[in-house]
């Protein structure tokens, strides 16, 4: 059992680590509420070890917002660390019916475990106006020589 805990562990800490894209988010979550079925105080354990945050606190949050699964709960701390904010924002938008991809999306955070760079939209330099063949035609019969 130590061995499953172990492996557990250290498939949270992969996914945090590698990049979690959206299907390998939903897959996680997916396992940890699967592992939460079966002993709940093992899956906020492996949880704690990967995200860092006191078992104690996981189980205050749990408590306070019933509607986040476990694994919900461990896709708020990832992407709340990511984007800068807190738990309680993340979780506020997810309670909104938001899909984690939204969330992640709203607070600038691809699920890859990167905060998104936004790039300046190009506008295009203006043209410098093009003279018109008469006035080219005036500038060289102005010029020397006529």
């Amino acid at each position: 059992m130590k061995m499953k805990t172990a492996l557990f562990t250290l498939l949270l800490l992969a996914a945090m680590a590698f990049h979690l894209s959206a299907a390998t988010l939903n897959q996680t979550i997916a396992s940890i509420n699967a592992d939460a079925k079966k002993d709940p105080a093992k899956a906020l354990q492996s949880i704690s070890a990967s995200t860092k945050i006191p078992v104690a606190t996981l189980e205050k949050e749990k408590a306070k917002h019933s509607n986040l699964s476990y694994g919900d709960l461990f896709a708020a701390h990832a992407i709340a660390k990511s984007a800068g904010k807190s738990f309680e924002d993340v979780a506020a938008l997810k309670a909104k019916g938001e899909t984690w991809d939204k969330v992640a999306d709203s607070l600038g955070v691809s699920l890859d475990g990167k905060k998104k760079t936004q790039t300046a939209a190009v506008k295009p330099t203006p043209t410098p106006p093009q003279k018109t063949l008469r006035q080219i035609q005036a500038e060289r019969m102005s010029g020397p020589g006529y």
